[in-house]
């Protein structure tokens, strides 16, 4: 529109649209206006739907992949440090335990390997890490 004109853009698009649900307001004379322009509306409604699934669907599979990517990257986080502290000298699964103040229906720490050992620590770190990241995403 020129600028001597007192409406705008919006006012035009306005009036086409309003213009456009006056037309189309009958559904019958709708369905009827495209069938005879060859157009099956109820295959158009269906193959229409088949596609919003398929779009919901591919959406959560990469819902899925990233979680899962993200999941994979906690628990490499997780054995990386579980292998740090088993490679520290003065490391005690002992004291660990106090200091996170975690429990372990099991009295001989002595006797547990050193897999068991890392096992028991990739398992803490991981949910660790995991609550962390649920708590930060509750903050955003």
């Amino acid at each position: 529109m020129s600028k001597g004109t007192k409406y705008t853009k919006s006012d035009f698009i306005r009036l086409v649209v309003s213009d456009l649900d006056s037309i189309s307001s009958n559904q019958e004379q709708a369905r009827q206006f495209l069938s005879s322009e060859g157009v099956n509306p109820d295959n158009l409604l269906s193959e229409g739907l088949k596609r919003i699934k398929k779009m919901q669907l591919q959406n959560a599979a990469k819902q899925t992949k990233a979680d899962m990517a993200i999941a994979e990257s906690v628990k490499d986080k997780a054995i990386h440090w579980a292998e740090t502290l088993l490679n520290q000298a003065s490391f005690s699964i002992r004291e660990f335990m106090l200091k996170e103040k975690l429990s372990l229906n099991f009295r001989n720490f002595e006797s547990l390997s050193k897999e068991d050992i890392k096992a028991i620590l990739v398992k803490h770190f991981t949910l660790k890490l995991m609550d962390e990241d649920d708590s930060n995403t509750e903050n955003i």
